[in-house]
């Protein structure tokens, strides 16, 4: 009965170690260091600005004070003074991570997708 105890815990042992070994990492070749802007690849059709220029035509039939802000709201981009039945154009650069604006007017909030550079909206107020 010890000799079966002794031999089955040599099976398990020996096992155990012969299926655990390290794995080996390879690192990654290290990049040269950049010391310069000059040195860097970047593709020329890259551009380099942080923010998108977008005009926005909005129409009211009441006249009132419109607010752009981002979508939930917390930063307000620009407040304009609309005159009831006239067009009023506003020229705004956004950060480029915005897709939406909330477009507000007399309490009637509207979410405009950025999907163009020139967007308009008509308030039924």
């Amino acid at each position: 009965m010890k000799n079966r105890i002794i031999l089955l815990s040599s099976i398990v042992l020996l096992i155990a170690f012969s299926s655990c070994k390290k794995d080996q990492m390879i690192e990654p070749t290290p990049s040269p260091a950049i010391e310069s802007m000059n040195e860097l690849k970047v593709p020329s059709d890259f551009n380099w600005k942080t923010t998108r220029d977008y005009q926005f035509s909005v129409t009211t039939a009441s006249s009132g004070i419109a607010t752009v802000s981002n979508e939930d709201g917390t930063v307000v981009y620009q407040k304009a003074f609309i005159t009831a039945n006239n067009p009023y154009q506003m020229k705004m650069a956004l950060p480029t991570f915005e897709t939406k604006v909330r477009l507000s007017f007399k309490g009637q909030i509207e979410v405009i997708e950025l999907n163009s550079t020139s967007l308009s909206h008509q308030f039924n107020l």
